[in-house]
């Protein structure tokens, strides 16, 4: 296959095993064959510790993998993934800088100027609709408001590829889809592509381009789902009652039960050899 463009990540073969503190192996994933066109947003979906996490990391360089080959715009990884963002499950805020200073970190890291880093952080607050916040600090903004701040000291790079890892899940109903939304519009702005993993399979139908499900551990790639769905896509609220939206739910869910399943069926029986054991 011929090496993908900007912002395109192909996994090959893909292992990772980590030590336990026990000194045991564990190997997290297993034979993972990934591509995210460039451009394309890409959710990975499984059950609790299948590894989804885990191929975002290695994507971003935090980690190397195993055995396999990783490459990102047409590069193998070998450090940290240059012109990559990562958006966390948990607030990445420095709680000691006000807003604006946090989401101008990137920029300064990369050479610019104090004075043009802090304008260009009220530029993309104005876009995330915190204007009027650049002073405040992350304590003093509610769990949605800091999800915007993440997302423009994200995108205030222009990243060319966006890893998000469950970043919605500690928001309420309400918020997450309304953080949804905002994600999307910011999404067409410049489509970096995205690898956004979540637990929740009607956001990952509703916001990507292809959906990826994930085995039980060692995880590995189950099948991959094309979402039709036209775009722009308008309300998630709204696409969740089409006809479309369901029938690729349904489709999706049938690979994806039997792999729930088959977790908390491991889950269970360790919980029961624990207890008989203790």
């Amino acid at each position: 296959m011929a090496d993908l463009g900007v912002g395109g990540v192909e996994m090959r073969k893909v292992t990772k095993r980590f030590v336990t503190p026990t000194g045991a192996a564990m190997t997290a994933i297993h034979d993972i064959d990934l591509v995210v066109e460039p451009g394309q947003f890409c959710a990975i979906v499984g059950p609790t510790g299948c590894g989804k996490s885990t191929t975002l990391t290695l994507a971003a360089g935090l980690e190397r993998a195993s055995a396999g080959s990783v490459k990102v715009s047409g590069k193998p990884v070998e450090g940290i993934t240059k012109d990559a963002s990562f958006v966390f499950q948990t607030d990445a805020l420095l709680p000691w800088k006000p807003v604006e200073a946090n989401v101008a970190l990137g920029p300064m890291f990369r050479g610019a100027a104090k004075s043009d880093a802090l304008a260009l952080a009220r530029d993309w607050l104005k876009v995330v609709g915190l204007s009027g916040f650049e002073h405040h600090y992350p304590h003093q903004l509610s769990g949605g408001m800091r999800k915007r701040v993440s997302l423009a000291a994200a995108l205030i790079n222009k990243p060319s590829i966006l890893l998000m890892d469950e970043p919605f899940s500690a928001l309420d109903v309400q918020t997450r889809a309304i953080m949804s939304n905002e994600l999307l519009a910011l999404w067409e702005r410049t489509r970096p592509s995205v690898m956004f993993v979540t637990h929740d399979l009607e956001e990952a139908i509703a916001l990507a381009d292809k959906v990826v499900v994930i085995t039980a551990g060692p995880g590995t790639v189950k099948a991959v789902f094309d979402v039709d769905l036209p775009r722009p896509r308008g309300a998630v609220q709204e696409i969740r009652f089409a006809p479309r939206f369901l029938e690729l739910y349904q489709q999706i869910w049938e690979a994806l039960r039997e792999e729930v399943e088959r977790a908390y069926s491991r889950t269970s029986l360790a919980n029961n050899s624990a207890r008989a054991s203790a």
